[in-house]
């Protein structure tokens, strides 16, 4: 065997010692980043510890058929976004209930501030409705959920709940979240539909699609594995994906400086364009929702948490559907209604909007029958 010449000898143990240093730098990195996540800012510590994802450690799975998330039955979790904390827990069904009521006599259907980021579940607008009206309550909310997967929500459990009131609680970036979910060829072909011919993809068995995931997570490579759970690898995603951000806003304004007459005359605020696919989305799922639940014998109530032209296009929509709608500015304008660095319902928020929503019930005449 040939011997290892002094000048060879030299590199080697350099280069090792370097790739033991990177190691020590790189383990004393990932404990860092582990015991305090924050230290570069609620931007990474999000990421890092968000449980809003289908991968490992995540409260979803996924719908093959749907294409749509739903929340793991019987999970129990801790969950963190923007500087909070709060125990996530799931029903059988995979809401956010305590207990579970089959049948129940409201039905919420909502975003993350309906499901209740940031607070624990007797400070959820669910757990407080059902307080102060008496009334068992269902709270379908999902963090990240719009019309699309609402309307869905409601045809798949009106009869499972057979409830008398459907509040359907409409939030800022509702309309926005479409476009992630929606191409604007999906978004016409439903808008296009007559409500009464409105299906949707059988769903598949909720024990089959989690089986589907377990077996999915088992045959990720290793090296998935690995970066799917060190924070080390989760800070490289970050800032690449900071580096990607700052690139495309600078490539935009490049591009309208260069072309500012026809971009401008482009550019749609689709969150407050009565006539962007959105809002014609948005508006003509609310009147298949209102054709849903008057079959099953439930009253649908729409609330908006938008700002006063989105509440006011939501008012409008609500009114050609015939579906009744419950004004929630107060709600909305009060100093302690959101939680401070979030956006979401504060336990004070959630407490007026569900005082509102239990006065509605109270004075509803069909709240006697």
């Amino acid at each position: 065997m040939t011997p290892i010449q002094p000048g060879w000898r030299r590199w080697l143990v350099r280069g090792l010692v370097s790739l033991v240093s990177l190691a020590v730098v790189l383990l004393g990195l990932e404990g860092l980043l582990r015991s305090r996540p924050t230290l570069l800012g609620d931007g990474f510590a999000n990421g890092a510890l968000s449980r809003y994802t289908a991968r490992a450690g995540g409260i979803y799975y996924s719908d093959r058929q749907l294409r749509m998330h739903f929340m793991i039955p019987d999970l129990t979790t801790t969950m963190y976004a923007n500087g909070y904390v709060w125990q996530h827990g799931t029903d059988a069904l995979g809401f956010r209930n305590r207990p579970l009521h089959v049948p129940a006599e409201v039905m919420l259907l909502g975003d993350s501030i309906v499901y209740g980021q940031g607070v624990e579940f007797p400070d959820t607008l669910g757990a407080q409705l059902e307080r102060l009206s008496g009334r068992t309550v269902a709270n379908l909310g999902r963090q990240g959920d719009c019309a699309y997967q609402e309307a869905y929500l409601l045809t798949a459990f009106v009869d499972v709940f057979k409830p008398r009131w459907v509040f359907y609680v409409f939030s800022p970036n509702d309309i926005v979240d479409l476009y992630v979910y929606l191409s604007d060829q999906a978004m016409r072909d439903f808008v296009a539909q007559p409500v009464a011919a409105i299906t949707y993809p059988a769903r598949v068995e909720p024990a089959k699609a989690l089986a589907e995931r377990e077996r999915r997570l088992r045959r990720r490579p290793l090296l998935q594995k690995i970066e799917d759970g060190s924070y080390v690898m989760k800070m490289f995603r970050w800032l690449a994906s900071e580096v990607r951000k700052r690139r495309a806003t600078s490539f935009q304004q490049a591009a309208i400086t260069l072309n500012a007459p026809r971009r401008q005359a482009d550019a749609v605020d689709v969150s407050h364009d009565p006539g962007s696919l959105g809002w014609r989305y948005t508006a003509h799922a609310i009147a298949y929702m209102h054709l849903v639940a008057s079959r099953a014998g439930a009253r649908l109530v729409a609330v908006s948490l938008g700002d006063r032209a989105q509440s006011d296009l939501v008012r409008a929509s609500a009114a050609r559907a015939g579906v009744a709608y419950l004004d929630a500015r107060e709600v909305v304008e009060a100093g302690d209604s959101w939680l401070p660095r979030d956006g979401h319902l504060s336990p004070a928020g959630a407490r007026h909007l569900a005082t509102l929503a239990a006065d509605f019930i109270a004075r509803d005449p069909s709240a006697t029958r």
